[in-house]
């Protein structure tokens, strides 16, 4: 039986992107054990995991102590194989025999989930997500087998990449006054709320399902993700989950690189099209960053340029083949 540690990045988007290899492991190690260190915000994403032996939830502490805390745990023990995406001496000091650790490279155009799948020397394989049938039967009481849902999420980790609440007020605005018997589903964290507030106050209850309201994890959001038919939202964790859990896929891009970071193309249609869009800001990333004062650390808004008129056709089109496969179906 091989044992393996596993440690995942700490955000929520860089920890869906290492689930590839995960799932490479189901794929062709069936039996192995799993240890899988991470993040206390990500950990509900891996608790279901097929072949989870253990996981280690470890909360940054000061002066690193975290990772002293995390080598306490696995120290004792001989693994077959150590996979640290984190970067950090954890690999080094455990006994094991083979070993892969994330370190950064200069600009590589790759897609990360492509990277992080090369640094273990394996074929891409796309990100996955695991949840229970209990969190599943619980996103069918949210959202129900008849309905017809948009997933839509306005917030981001940085305002610099949030697309303005205006414009996703008009454009969800837009999508109902289309299609009235579709519901908006909203996600975001419980602390963006006071950003998403006028989104919910602008549409009417009958189209409108805020999951804020249910007090959820990222494994019970995954699952009710799973009962989309299509997301909409910024570069954010939640824009790669609704990939990672098959769900067609838009994502708006501005102060970050779509080739790096763009939902992963790990789903197709019936013709063989990928399911998941990109729409950009007019500037590319290298415009933009080229742009006089451009900084990450800014509190400006740097998609205002996207305008709803390009994004609406966009999601017209993929709504429309939903409709169109329900119908073939």
């Amino acid at each position: 039986m091989m044992k393996i540690l596993f440690i995942t990045c700490s955000r929520i988007g860089d920890a869906v992107l290492t689930t590839g290899i995960l799932q490479y492991i189901i794929n062709h190690y069936p039996n192995a054990r799993v240890t899988i260190a991470v993040d206390p915000l990500p950990a509900p994403l891996f608790s279901d995991y097929p072949l989870l032996d253990n996981l280690i939830v470890f909360p940054k502490q000061k002066r690193g102590r975290h990772w002293l805390s995390l080598w306490q745990q696995v120290r004792g023990q001989r693994w077959d194989w150590v996979i640290d995406l984190r970067g950090s001496l954890i690999g080094y000091a455990v006994r094991s025999k083979r070993r892969a650790i994330w370190r950064q490279r200069a600009q590589d155009n790759r897609h990360k989930a492509e990277q992080i799948s090369g640094l273990v020397g394996i074929q891409t394989t796309p990100p996955a997500l695991w949840f229970s049938s209990l969190r599943l039967k619980y996103a069918y009481t949210l959202l129900p087998q008849a309905g017809h849902y948009l997933a839509m999420a306005p917030a981001a980790n940085w305002i610099g990449k949030q697309w303005p609440i205006s414009y996703f007020i008009e454009l969800a605005q837009k999508f109902s006054h289309h299609h009235p018997g579709a519901k908006v589903v909203v996600m975001a964290a419980p602390h963006e709320r006071p950003m998403v507030q006028p989104l919910l106050q602008a549409l009417p209850a009958s189209s409108l399902i805020c999951l804020m309201d249910y007090n959820l994890d990222l494994g019970q959001i995954a699952a009710c993700l799973s009962r989309c038919h299509l997301f909409i939202g910024n570069d954010s964790g939640l824009m790669h989950m609704a990939a990672a859990v098959g769900v067609p896929t838009i994502g708006l891009f501005g102060p970050s690189r779509e080739e790096n970071y763009g939902p992963y193309d790990s789903h197709y249609d019936k013709t063989g099209m990928s399911v998941n869009r990109v729409i950009r800001i007019p500037k590319t990333y290298q415009e933009l960053k080229n742009t006089p004062g451009f900084s990450h650390k800014t509190k400006d808004c740097y998609m205002t340029d996207l305008k709803v008129d390009t994004v609406w056709p966009v999601l017209q089109e993929q709504w429309q083949r939903f409709v169109q496969e329900k119908r073939l179906a």
